[in-house]
């Protein structure tokens, strides 16, 4: 084979390759990260329910309770209100941070997709130029 007629943007194509591995190992981890900020996110809410069931549990007082039992009974969901606005905080992080998860993935589904685009390119580029070497040279003087 004589150096004219290789592929001239071999290296291009060498290039490329890794890539778009490398890209579609990066959409794996961020994909990864997503689905595990989506369980933190599960898990917050979670306690967010627990804190709101335990407060509203707390506000129950007998009609027979004593002052006494009253003051406890508020210091006490005075101390619930406080874990539920911690929890509530927490939720609301988690759900800030998982939106932002699933921007980094979207951005990492886009640069997968343009890595592909690329090799594609170079491979169509390829092939046309296969094509048009293998093809007698009398057959495309008519074409426009």
């Amino acid at each position: 084979m004589r150096m004219t007629d290789r592929y001239r943007l071999a290296h291009v194509r060498d290039a490329r390759d890794p890539e778009e591995r490398v890209q579609r190992g990066n959409l794996a981890a961020t994909i990864d990260q997503a689905r595990a900020s989506g369980q933190q996110v599960a898990a917050a809410g979670a306690r967010v329910t627990a804190a709101e069931t335990a407060l509203a549990d707390a506000r129950i007082v007998t009609a027979e309770s004593t002052a006494l039992a009253h003051a406890r009974t508020e210091r006490f969901a005075s101390r619930l209100r406080a874990a539920l606005e911690l929890a509530r905080d927490e939720h609301a992080r988690a759900v800030a941070s998982h939106r932002g998860q699933l921007a980094t993935v979207d951005a990492a589904r886009v640069r997968l997709t343009r890595a592909r685009a690329d090799r594609e390119v170079i491979e169509q580029f390829r092939l046309e130029r296969l094509l048009a070497r293998d093809q007698p040279a009398g057959r495309n003087a008519g074409a426009v």
